[in-house]
């Protein structure tokens, strides 16, 4: 009878273990091995029994990012093909270990070529141009992946860039497609052999032209350089305004009706008369006046006037400094992506972009080439650059943007008839 008991409870204690085992939520547990086809063991417990599986996991392939890219310069003079291949493109590589090959081509035939290609077929990945190609661009249905701020997290140091220049390009919305690269500026380059009092402003420069008579170097208004146009264009703007108070242009007929235009052109044409004679076709002409000591002073490319001193063609006293009522911008640098490229090279041209905008890029920038940094890092830029360049809080407001297309056109076409001597 004891023994019938006996097994009584435990027959009761098994059913009470199997119904609390059964009360017991049921849990998942899942341990995954990250390799092809390879046999994964997978325990589950289910109302508290322990399975034990065997299956196969196939993950998603893994995409090998490309170590090689193309890019394309359109707005480098020869100063800077020299930098992009002497300076820049070897640190990407040792630094990034990605491989550059670097192409100069023009904004007519680049355009024309982005047209053609086929979506995600694009060979050219990332692309360096002046300021005007982005809009051309965007107008032509060419599509530009937008960098600011959509990129930020892998490009976090165009956040260091002004968002003025991300947002509008002369007068135009490009929506944050392009990331700036660098500021170029005119000045005033002037021989402190010669001149130890340089003018402060374009009246001054005028008024005491009588000084360095037959010593001013400008460029011929036909020459193919944008110094051609810029200097004139720089000179009546400190005595007419050529764009209303809303910025837009006013008309070259209007204009040409003024008091202010006529004493202007007046003015500029006597000026001409003061200058080196044969006006120099091109700039390295002027150059060559600068090392004969023929030219003391002139309106030139900070950049490259800097840039050639230190290559040892303009003179080691060659110094630069800024005309107060403005002095005509030269072409900023911007770096763009074509939508239309292999998805896989964007994450690589995002991060050689994030590289040329970082401090070290940018500080090697303004002290090997004088280019105003297109990142705002001025305090941390060595304070002897400013012994050799204008600093950029009092350089901006002196900073002119050609407003007036008509008049830019005007001094192009007829301007060699009418200010040549």
């Amino acid at each position: 009878m004891r023994g019938s008991k006996f097994f009584t409870i435990v027959g009761l204690l098994a059913i009470v273990a199997l119904v609390l085992a059964a009360c017991q939520p049921a849990t998942v547990e899942v341990t995954r091995v990250v390799k092809e086809k390879e046999e994964v063991e997978v325990t589950r417990i289910v109302a508290g029994t322990p399975i034990v599986e065997v299956v196969t996991a196939t993950p998603e392939p893994v995409v090998e990012l490309p170590t090689e890219i193309t890019m394309i310069d359109t707005n480098s003079g020869a100063n800077f093909q020299w930098y992009w291949q002497n300076q820049v493109i070897p640190a990407i590589e040792e630094q990034l270990g990605i491989k550059v090959n670097y192409v100069v081509s023009k904004e007519a035939e680049l355009l024309e070529r982005m047209k053609a290609w086929e979506t995600g077929k694009g060979d050219a990945h990332l692309l360096f141009v002046k300021p005007g190609t982005i809009p051309k661009a965007m107008g032509e249905g060419i599509e530009l992946e937008t960098l600011y701020p959509d990129k930020t997290d892998v490009i976090p140091n165009i956040e260091k860039c002004p968002k003025a220049y991300l947002e509008t390009v002369l007068g135009t919305n490009i929506e944050g497609k392009g990331a700036l690269y660098w500021r170029s500026q005119y000045a005033l380059i002037y021989n402190s052999e010669y001149i130890k009092d340089p003018p402060t402003s374009w009246k001054e420069f005028y008024d005491r032209r009588e000084e360095w008579k037959g010593h001013i170097g400008i460029v011929r208004p036909d020459a193919k350089s944008g110094s051609s146009y810029r200097i004139p264009y720089s000179f009546l703007n400190a005595y007419v305004d050529m764009v209303d108070a809303d910025g837009k242009a006013i008309p070259l007929e209007e204009l040409q009706e003024t008091d202010e235009w006529k004493d202007a052109w007046a003015k500029l044409t006597d000026f001409y008369t003061y200058a080196k004679q044969p006006l120099p076709a091109e700039p390295p002409n002027m150059f060559e006046d600068f090392n004969a000591g023929d030219t003391w002073i002139s309106f030139y490319a900070m950049d490259y006037s800097l840039w050639s001193r230190h290559q040892g063609t303009m003179p080691p006293t060659i110094k630069s400094s800024f005309l107060a009522e403005g002095m005509a911008a030269g072409s900023d640098g911007y770096l763009i992506v074509p939508a239309g490229i292999p998805e896989e090279y964007k994450p690589v041209v995002y991060k050689v972009i994030n590289f040329l905008l970082s401090d070290d890029q940018q500080i090697r920038l303004i002290t090997t080439m004088w280019q105003y940094c297109g990142t705002d890092i001025w305090d941390k830029v060595p304070g002897v650059v400013w012994d050799t360049i204008p600093p950029w809080d009092k350089m901006e407001p002196s900073r002119l943007r050609i407003g007036n297309s008509e008049v830019k056109s005007f001094i192009r076409e007829q301007g060699a008839d009418l200010l040549i001597p």
